[in-house]
């Protein structure tokens, strides 16, 4: 924290006891998500301020929390190669999820808060970081005395109409920015897209809270609230003060992103499948789909579309012609729903000779991690273009002429494959462990033959491929049984029979003892990979193979509200005692 501040900006600003410098005669500004007093008390015993903090995320019981304390908020900015010694200012800080990771990346950071109980939260997340300043102000209204190389503005912008009173605001706020900027500076603006693809469906307006409000111009209330933009329109605005603007794209959105994508990678090749790996939050207040938003961007990508749909905008605009920022590679995406050890990060890099590659990366650094029962290794392979099994028999699952034999006939290539790899014991057909990971999402029919891309798994001994095929159906049907209006071919009696007819329709039939050899392993990875405990895991392999769909979709969904109370209720209780 810089104690002369008066060497940063002109006002007249003093530090109050919670160490945030606040301008003299300010306006009340008392923006809040009621969030701020629960924070306050998380991070005053928290020992781990970090923006990639397991004991913060501990603490998340809803929404607010989700956003302020998931690892997932410092994402969206990870993959960008920073310069430490940029002079950077944060606009419109919050709580300072973002301020810790730029306090981490940068030698200098000047954050600026309006409202008090905010920047003493933000002040709190970084109070282990002298390099960091808060002030508690409107924005606007501070004069500089130094410029800055970057100016970060995550959801902010849209907020312009509401506190400036001119009669261009975000006109204005764009030429303060492009202002206080050096010569080569850039401005990092997040926002949600007018035209977001969640938008067309069941989703409110994030920031009005009324169903296709954005979609239909924002015409309730007037032009003093805030709004969102389409990709053109913010183009435009931007065009008219910065000379360079690069567009990314943040998946499912901005605010708890796993992917990152650029232009450039929808320029070299089609992303509607791997977009739709990424859901949204569950937290947020999401209404009941009109569609599967899974099928609607494969016809989206079909038409190259996928940009102007994107739910949220990372923009990257410069004052010249040539970016001094840019994203390392062509795009990123994180597995982190995974017990530490084992979480990655997947980046998509154009080689010398303009062919994409996915390189899986461990987040610790290291090449291998072990487990009992599993291992992980980094690995890297071609991109492949097209769609994998699982897409290709999720696009037919709701033609109706279509028979069950015929609707899964791509993973009889997928069994051949498979049988090129095995060995014959006691009469069951085995695969090495490091074969685990074959299953119908990673597989791809090039040419008649199957090919497998990124197998970063492997089993501690061998299993059969009956066991891996029931993985396969399993992990299939539990990603399709919220569709609606699905193949009568596909009624779910029980999730076992279910599986066992599929299976006769490719030539395999399973035992008993093959069901109970997948349900042991399946336990033992869901511990190791993603630390769900065998309760868990038991009961809901024993509601699958045993029940309905309407039933396994009932007792899933009383199962993720109990998951959701009990996490809320566990905050609050810590909260409590301590």
């Amino acid at each position: 924290m810089t104690t002369n501040i008066s060497n940063r900006v002109k006002n007249n600003i003093k530090l109050d006891p919670n160490s945030v410098w606040i301008l003299s005669n300010r306006k009340p500004f008392n923006y809040s998500d009621g969030s701020e007093g629960y924070l306050k008390k998380v991070l005053s015993k928290a020992k781990d301020l970090s923006s990639n903090s397991y004991e913060l995320e501990k603490w998340i019981k809803d929404w607010p929390s989700e956003y302020h304390l998931s690892r997932k908020r410092s994402q969206l900015l990870r993959g960008f190669d920073f310069d430490r010694s940029n002079k950077v200012l944060e606009v419109g800080c919050g709580c300072g999820a973002i301020t810790r990771f730029l306090g981490e990346t940068f030698d200098d950071v000047l954050a600026i808060e309006g409202s008090l109980s905010r920047a003493s939260v933000a002040r709190l997340r970084t109070s282990d970081m002298n390099n960091v300043d808060i002030i508690c102000a409107p924005f606007q209204e501070i004069i500089f005395q130094e410029k800055f190389d970057i100016i970060f503005c995550i959801g902010v912008f849209e907020y312009s109409a509401i506190f400036v009173d001119t009669e261009y605001p975000h006109d204005h706020i764009l030429n303060y920015f492009q202002e206080i900027l050096k010569p080569d500076g850039v401005v990092v603006l997040a926002i949600e897209n007018q035209f977001g693809l969640k938008y067309f469906s069941s989703n409110k307006e994030d920031h009005t809270g009324i169903m296709f409000d954005g979609l239909e111009g924002y015409p309730r209330y007037g032009d003093k609230k805030a709004r969102t933009f389409g990709s053109g329109e913010l183009r435009k605005l931007l065009k008219q003060y910065f000379r360079s603007i690069d567009f990314y794209f943040p998946y499912p959105d901005y605010k708890t992103p796993s992917c990152i994508l650029s232009f450039r990678f929808f320029q070299k090749t089609h992303a509607g499948e791997l977009i739709g790996r990424f859901r949204q939050n569950p937290y947020m207040e999401i209404g009941k789909s009109l569609y599967d938003e899974r099928l609607v961007l494969l016809e989206i990508d079909k038409n190259e579309m996928l940009p102007f749909f994107s739910n949220s905008f990372l923009i990257v605009a410069g004052k010249k012609e040539v970016l001094s920022l840019k994203l390392k590679q062509l795009g990123f995406y994180y597995s982190n729903n995974r017990v530490e050890k084992f979480q990655t990060v997947t980046s998509f890099i154009e080689n010398d000779e303009a062919n994409l590659l996915v390189k899986k990366s461990l987040m610790n650094n290291q090449d291998v991690v072990k487990s009992k029962f599993i291992k992980l290794c980094k690995c890297q392979s071609k991109w492949i273009e097209g769609f994998s099994i699982h897409t290709q028999i999720m696009r037919r699952v709701k033609d109706k002429s279509v028979k069950l034999e015929e609707l899964f006939a791509p993973c009889k290539r997928w069994l051949r494959s498979i049988r090129l790899v095995s060995s014959k014991l006691d009469e069951k057909l085995l695969i090495d462990g490091k074969y685990i990971d074959c299953v119908w999402s990673n597989s791809y029919i090039l040419n008649g033959e199957c090919k497998f891309v990124d197998l970063e798994w492997e089993w501690h001994e061998s299993i059969s491929i009956n066991i891996l095929l029931i993985r396969c159906l399993y992990l299939f049907l539990t990603d399709i049984f919220v569709m609606k209006d699905l193949n009568r071919a596909l009624t779910w009696n029980s999730g076992k029979c279910l599986i066992i007819k599929i299976s006769r329709s490719i030539g395999v039939e399973l035992s008993k003892e093959d069901f109970k050899e997948f349900a042991k392993i399946e336990i033992r990875l869901s511990k190791s990979v993603y630390g769900r405990n065998f309760f868990r895991t038991y009961c809901s392999l024993i509601f699958f193979f045993n029940s309905n769909k309407v039933t396994y979709f009932f007792i899933s969904s009383i199962g993720i509200l109990l998951k959701k109370i009990m996490q809320k209720i566990s905050a609050i209780t810590i909260s409590f005692f301590q």
